[in-house]
C-alpha cells in the first residue's frame, strides 16, 4: 500500500483516504510498504517522532 503523512498533525494515511490534506505542501509521501508498521518506522526515521495512524484508514496504529 502507499502511505503519506500529514505534515501538520503527523497522521499517517493510506493513499486514497478522504482525510488526507488536499494540498501537496501539507502532506509528504512516505512510500510503498507491505504493512502499516513499516510505514510508521519510515515516518519516525524521517523525523516524524509523533507519527500516529489515521483513525479511519490506519486504525490499528491510531493512538488517542
Amino acid at each position: 500500500m502507499l502511505y503519506c503523512i500529514d505534515l501538520k498533525t503527523n497522521i499517517i494515511h493510506v493513499l486514497g483516504c478522504p482525510y488526507i490534506p488536499p494540498r501537496n505542501g501539507e502532506k509528504n509521501f512516505l512510500g510503498r510498504f507491505d504493512n502499516l508498521n513499516d510505514a510508521l518506522i519510515e515516518a519516525k526515521f524521517k523525523g516524524f517522532l509523533n507519527a500516529n495512524g489515521c483513525s479511519h484508514c490506519c486504525s490499528s496504529a491510531h493512538i488517542k
